[in-house]
C-alpha cells in the first residue's frame, strides 16, 4: 500500500478526503464498519485542518507544523490496514476502488485511468481580506457545482504565483473549491492562477487559462 498512498502533503490529503467522502457516501452499500468510517472522517478532518493551520501565514509556527506532522502520521497508520479491508471487500466494485485511487483487483485486464484530456473552467467566486476562494467546473457548466464523477475526475490541482515570483505554488483538492490565504505583505499584489483536472494517480491534464486577481 506504500505506492497507493501519496507521499507528499497535498496529494496525500486530497487522497484521504476522497477516500473519506466515498466511504461515507457508500458505507451502507459497502457494509463498512461504522467505527472505521467515523475514525476515517475524524482523522482526515483533523489532518486537513492541521495542514491548513501549518500553511496559513497567520497561524503557521513550529507547533502548528509539528501538529500537522503528527496528525498526518496517525492518519497514514490508520489508512494502511483500512485500505486492505477495502481491497478484500467484495461489496466494493473495481470501478469504485479505482475511483478512490486504489488498485483494481483485475490487474491484467484493466488499464489505469489516463490523465484528463480537457482543462477545467477556473473561477474566482469570493474574495475576503487576504483570502481568495476559487472554484473549477467542467467547461459546459457556468458554476463550480458539477459532480467530479461526471468525467471520472479525481479532483484538481491549482497553481498560483504572485506577480513578483517565478515559481508556482500548488494545491490539490478533491473538492471543486479551495481557498488561498495570503499574509499582510502580499496585500496589493496580483496573483496569477491556473488549474488542471487530476486522475486518481494525481496525473494532471491540460491547464486552464490563467486568471489574475488582486489581493485585497
Amino acid at each position: 500500500m506504500g505506492r497507493t498512498i501519496p507521499r507528499t502533503d497535498s496529494p496525500f490529503i486530497a487522497f484521504a478526503r476522497n477516500l473519506s467522502d466515498e466511504c461515507t457516501a457508500h458505507k451502507t452499500a459497502w457494509d463498512l464498519d461504522a467505527d472505521d468510517v467515523a475514525n476515517l472522517q475524524s482523522l482526515t478532518a483533523r489532518a486537513d485542518d492541521a495542514l491548513t493551520a501549518a500553511r496559513n501565514p497567520e497561524t503557521s509556527n513550529h507547533l502548528a507544523r509539528m501538529n500537522k506532522k503528527m496528525d498526518f502520521l496517525v492518519l497514514r497508520q490508520f489508512l494502511r490496514p483500512f485500505i486492505k479491508k477495502l481491497a478484500i471487500n467484495k461489496s466494493i466494485s473495481d470501478n469504485a476502488l479505482v475511483a478512490m485511487g486504489l488498485p483494481s483487483r483485475e490487474h491484467h485486464s484493466r488499464l489505469p485511468l489516463p490523465a484528463p484530456a480537457e482543462a477545467p473552467k477556473l473561477s474566482i467566486y469570493q474574495k475576503y481580506h487576504l483570502e481568495i476562494r476559487v472554484g473549477v467546473s467542467v467547461l459546459s457548466h457556468d458554476h463550480p457545482t458539477a459532480s467530479l464523477t461526471e468525467k471520472a475526475y479525481y479532483g484538481f490541482v491549482l497553481r498560483y504565483r504572485l506577480q513578483d515570483e517565478t515559481e508556482w505554488h500548488e494545491i490539490y483538492s478533491t473538492r471543486l473549491r479551495t481557498t488561498l490565504h495570503f499574509n499582510s505583505e502580499d496585500e496589493g499584489k496580483h496573483v496569477i492562477l491556473t488549474a488542471a483536472w487530476i486522475n486518481p494517480r494525481i496525473q494532471h491534464g491540460p491547464w486552464s487559462n490563467e486568471v489574475t486577481s488582486l489581493i485585497n
